[in-house]
């Protein structure tokens, strides 16, 4: 029976071998098995580091530098803007005279830095239209494209009446 066994393999039968000595019934080792699996693990991360590294530069996201710039824009105007009857109501002459300065001025005043882009828009609640003030639109700073960009908006009422029920006050830098 061991005879029988042993024909079929290489080394055949008297050849002195066991009957699983052969080239063939030499399992995988631990050594194959770390150097396979090393490999495939090296080469995974090699693919997946340039895909990702070929995407990013095109996928900017927000800071959060431009996120604090325009809240704290938001917070400034309200503040120094309110009419003190209620809560978020602003003085119309005097949001109009600061919207209308220019974009050295504002941006001196809110201390933002020469590379910063900057927009403050006065709209009606559902964004569909600017706010007007005197023949005037109440809008600073760039046109915003619809870039990624930070952003803060507070509700606000002026006080001639002009946003009723109320306005946004919305504030993007990027």
């Amino acid at each position: 029976m061991v005879g029988e066994r042993q024909q079929g393999r290489p080394g055949g039968a008297g050849s002195g071998r066991g009957p699983w000595d052969g080239p063939a019934d030499r399992g995988q080792t631990l050594h194959d098995y770390t150097v396979g699996i090393s490999l495939f693990i090296i080469t995974l991360s090699a693919v997946l580091a340039g895909l990702f590294g070929f995407i990013g530069p095109l996928s900017t996201g927000v800071g959060s530098e431009e996120i604090s710039q325009s809240d704290r824009i938001a917070t400034t105007v309200v503040q120094n803007l309110t009419t003190g009857r209620q809560p978020n109501e602003l003085d119309a002459d005097r949001l109009s005279d600061a919207l209308g300065r220019s974009e050295s001025e504002l941006r001196t005043r809110w201390g933002l830095q020469r590379s910063a882009q900057f927009n403050v828009t006065l709209t009606t609640l559902n964004g569909s239209r600017i706010v007007s003030y005197d023949g005037s639109k109440l809008a600073a700073g760039s046109r915003y494209q619809g870039n990624a960009a930070g952003s803060a908006a507070r509700i606000v009422t002026l006080g001639e009446g002009i946003c009723q029920p109320g306005c946004r006050l919305a504030v993007r830098t990027w």
